[in-house]
């Protein structure tokens, strides 16, 4: 069940993230204190939030949420929701209620598994928010969260994170009665990009087993706000696996000032070989298929030359799971 669940919440940040040049967006970055309910268990939280203000009282959000390390739960995840506004004292304060969905990942120990033995345990949970935000300037802002994660089946939790924040769009902040306009050039279409990354793969086990990792990929824009992506990926030698294999996704895209910096989200089909872990029943051949789910920020260097920032996920079903975190440089060429 869990697939079918994963592919509505990605469904729902690429509409997002596709309607995002109709309005204002704000992005920030949040660190803070997370316990839990009844244990009352405590550890850090931190959080990265994209969020679109469709009209002047209505907003919707994406956020990544880090839940921090407890003895038998390394949890995060995704929460999508919708944001009830409150602007206050000419739009310098806002403050927020936010309800939705947390689709969330989480690291306990196998039962009956031994030391070290480690459950990669998929969910969706309520989640309920209040946020207040104070406008520095027309651009920067200060951000104060409060989450309540409330699963039927894993431990609940309350978090509590600070941090600053930026608004995009053309020209200044919203001002009263008005939401902003869109960025610019929101009938850009990526060119042709070849990129190639390094970085490092870490298993989602107690030990956070990692490895130097290395991917290689193609992209191309279909439409404006739409990327295809074909790729190679090598997840190195982390002691417990050792995977390779193609993966072919859909994006959907930004772009701020003037297409110099663009972010996206996509997923598609990861069609892999674990020399580690060969799939039983099936004559011992490795190969297998995971859903993977990735963020890509990209800044342009040149006419012709780019960096970019790559986050993957690989979402297994025999309790390997793993992050891949990469940076590359990638050659740009047609559609200038």
């Amino acid at each position: 069940m869990s697939i079918p669940l994963r592919l509505w919440s990605i469904t729902a940040l690429l509409g997002l993230i596709v309607v995002g040049p109709l309005v204002g967006q704000e992005l920030s970055v949040q660190g803070g204190g997370m316990n839990t309910h009844g244990t009352r268990a405590e550890s850090y939280t931190w959080q990265v939030d994209y969020r679109q203000n469709f009209y002047r009282g209505l907003a919707g959000s994406v956020a990544y949420i880090n839940e921090g390390h407890l003895e038998d739960h390394h949890r995060d995840g995704t929460a999508f929701q919708l944001w009830g506004r409150v602007p206050l004292w000419q739009d310098r304060v806002a403050l927020a209620l936010g309800a939705g969905a947390y689709y969330f990942y989480d690291t306990q120990p196998l039962p009956g598994g031994g030391p070290g033995a480690t459950a990669n345990i998929h969910g969706v949970a309520p989640i309920f928010s209040l946020s207040a935000t104070t406008y520095l300037g027309n651009r920067w802002f200060v951000r104060a969260s409060l989450n309540r994660i409330m699963p039927s089946s894993d431990i609940k939790t309350t978090t509590a994170a600070v941090g600053l924040g930026y608004w995009f769009g053309r020209g200044v902040k919203p001002t009263k009665g008005k939401l902003g306009d869109a960025p610019e050039q929101y009938d850009y279409v990526t060119e042709n990009q070849f990129t190639v990354f390094g970085g490092q793969s870490v298993v989602n086990t107690f030990l956070s087993q990692s490895a130097l990792a290395y991917a290689a990929e193609y992209r191309r824009g279909l439409i404006p706000h739409i990327d295809w992506t074909a790729s190679a990926i090598y997840e190195g030698d982390p002691e417990i696996i050792r995977r390779s294999g193609l993966a072919t996704q859909v994006w959907a895209v930004n772009t701020f000032f003037h297409d110099s910096l663009s972010v996206g989200a996509g997923i598609g089909p990861y069609i892999y070989i674990d020399r580690k872990n060969p799939r039983p029943g099936y004559m011992n051949i490795p190969g297998a298929v995971a859903p993977l789910v990735s963020l890509t920020f990209s800044a342009r260097l040149s006419e012709s030359w780019l960096v970019r920032l790559m986050f993957d996920r690989v979402t297994s079903n025999n309790n390997r799971d793993s992050d891949i975190f990469l940076l590359g440089l990638g050659y740009r060429w047609g559609r200038r």
